[in-house]
């Protein structure tokens, strides 16, 4: 009997001491800090546009204030959704370069039919008319050469007629010159970087 009660003594003494050893454990330093991060922290990080992959998007130094942005890709989806891409691009590099509105330049020639826009001065304050911003477009097309399509020409948008998946190659380009000083509210050409942005951030993705 006694021995019996020994052996019982000691079992519960050893589950006593394992027991108080598992709770003790400290937790690693670091251990909470460098475990995975969980699915809505991955979503809060991502960027709110998808970076572009290589050759999409290209910015070349023109002058001292201006550039050449080209939005370039393969997989034609809507006139829209590429235009908003380049749109928001000019405003990000503007602000990316300090500035804090752009100039859009149109792209004529004498033989363009479509008048330019004029000067508002009645225009409310850091507006910007996104139905002014209409870059040229480059395309080819399956067994042909590029060919160009100007906004100011009259001539219809060159997809009109055509089937989407014919096109295999196409660029939109726009020329501006970022502005630092006070924006020019009566310039139809004149958008204030971010406004521009915070407007398209939600809407745009670059194209494949």
């Amino acid at each position: 009997m006694n021995r019996m009660m020994a052996i019982g003594f000691g079992a519960a003494a050893f589950c006593a001491l394992a027991g108080s050893s598992f709770a003790a454990d400290p937790v690693p330093p670091g251990a909470l800090a460098s475990a995975a991060p969980t699915p809505a922290a991955l979503v809060a990080d991502a960027p709110m546009v998808p970076p572009a992959k290589p050759g999409v998007f290209t910015a070349t130094k023109k002058g001292a204030t201006g550039y050449h942005l080209v939005v370039a890709g393969h997989k034609f989806t809507s006139r829209d959704d590429i235009e908003k891409y380049l749109a928001w691009r000019a405003a990000d590099m503007t602000l990316s370069d300090k500035g804090i509105w752009f100039t859009f330049a149109q792209a004529r020639t004498k033989a363009d039919t479509v008048p330019a826009p004029k000067r508002d001065p009645g225009a409310p304050r850091h507006s910007f008319q996104m139905a002014n911003f209409q870059p040229v477009w480059r395309y080819k097309i399956k067994g042909a050469d590029w060919k160009t399509w100007s906004p100011y020409s009259g001539a219809a948008f060159f997809v009109d007629g055509i089937k989407t998946e014919d096109i295999t190659d196409f660029e939109a380009g726009a020329d501006i010159v970022v502005r630092k000083g006070v924006m020019d509210d009566a310039d139809p050409l004149g958008y204030e970087a971010g406004a521009v942005s915070d407007l398209l951030i939600n809407q745009v993705s670059p194209p494949v």
